[in-house]
């Protein structure tokens, strides 16, 4: 999206607000899945619930971690056979409606979890599926141990067919080296599995958590070139399926956050501008308290008359000194009026903020795309109501 069309919608669309350019994500989605063609992509909507229809098509699997997250996948109409349902707490009558609803495809975070897949398959007369998810030393997954246990008794569960494993240590990764010690350390752990146990696996879900640029001292030229070195460890052909999930590296660029400056005041020296979004709708990963500067647009609504750079504090709207945007933003002639737009905001900010706080309203949110224009796939919504007794 240029620069010319931000402003158009910044000004149009009103603040605070997000905007998701479907062209910019479906450009994405298919080099990705391009990319790491024979695996699979699958798409861990907790990156962007309002992307989950534009992606249909894109994707093979969708990852889902919470009841909320399954009633948005039926709502949106998807085909069950491609939602995994995944995510530590499963309860017993969520695990059982998705099952009922058709959903298949399942990760067991514990022991315990795989039991209750198994009780609702056993309940309902179904045959699902299963990855056992590994832990890499967090609340996440099994220990190798737990995993050993499973498969050592899986002829006992009728219901349940251990699929594989799946694995994911974490986001922003961007040393391949270390990327390339988890694959050899799962890959080891499958091979011993077969040889130690008999139990070949059929699947590998991977989550690679490949870094996505966002600041402006990183360098962006290194977005693409990341995914084609990871796929370089994969160049020899697998005896099972592997799938990618993705979430960050998938949506990040596609986002915009639209707000407008609406104060300004020079305290002890630091010239302030209050904006009427804040840090409960912008959260890039690493921020550092607004340390690090990210990609973003300045549109001032009036003519320059002062081509001097000054440097900007900018504080967003709740009464919290925690929430500081940016520091030192060299801006010209910044006034009251004027918008800022923050790029690359596809991934969490929309869902990840501290929304209640304070009882303000959330923002608008928008799908754009060239052919269709914008569209508003929710309106603003106020919080007060949730922050009081009924």
């Amino acid at each position: 999206m240029n620069e010319a069309k931000l402003q158009e919608l910044a000004l149009s669309l009103g603040t605070p607000s997000f905007v998701f350019d479907t062209d910019i994500l479906t450009e994405r989605a298919r080099w990705i899945a391009g990319t790491i063609r024979p695996a699979k992509l699958c798409f861990a909507m907790k990156a962007n619930p309002f992307l989950v229809k534009t992606l249909e098509g894109y994707v093979e699997r969708y990852e889902v971690c919470s009841p909320g997250e399954f009633h948005i996948c039926v709502q949106s109409g998807l085909d069950m056979e491609k939602i995994v349902l995944s995510g530590v707490n499963k309860e017993y009558e969520d695990v059982r409606y998705a099952m009922s609803q058709g959903v298949r495809h399942y990760t067991a975070e514990s022991v315990s979890q795989f039991y209750l897949v198994e009780r609702c398959a056993e309940e309902l007369g179904k045959q699902v599926e299963i990855l056992l998810r590994v832990t890499s030393g967090n609340q996440f997954g099994m220990s190798e141990e737990d995993v050993l246990g499973l498969i050592r008794t899986r002829e006992n569960y009728s219901h349940v067919e251990i699929r594989g494993l799946q694995y994911f240590t974490g986001t922003q990764k961007k040393v391949i080296k270390k990327i390339a010690a988890e694959v050899a350390y799962i890959e080891e752990l499958i091979r011993r599995l077969e040889e130690e146990e008999g139990f070949v696996s059929r699947e590998l879900e991977f989550g690679p958590g490949l870094g996505v640029p966002y600041f402006t001292k990183d360098d962006f030229r290194e977005d693409r070139a990341l995914l084609e070195a990871f796929m370089e460890l994969f160049r020899e052909e697998r005896p099972y399926e592997v799938t990618f999930e993705m979430g960050r590296y998938l949506t990040a660029s596609c986002g915009y956050y639209m707000t407008k400056i609406m104060d300004q005041k020079r305290n002890d020296a630091v010239n302030v501008c209050i904006v009427d979004g804040g840090i409960h709708h912008v959260n890039y990963y690493g921020q550092n308290m607004a340390m690090k500067t990210p990609i973003l647009s300045y549109f001032p609504q009036h003519p320059i008359e002062e081509e001097k750079e000054e440097e900007w504090t900018v504080y967003g709207s709740l009464c919290t000194v925690a929430d500081i945007l940016l520091k030192k933003l060299p801006l010209k002639d910044a006034r009251v009026g004027d918008y800022l737009v923050f790029h690359n905001i596809g991934a969490y900010s929309v869902t990840e903020g501290i929304y209640l706080f304070l009882s303000r309203r959330m923002p608008e949110v928008y799908l754009y795309g060239e052919k269709d224009g914008a569209r508003l796939v929710r309106g603003a919504l106020e919080t007060w109501k949730w922050n009081t007794e009924e």
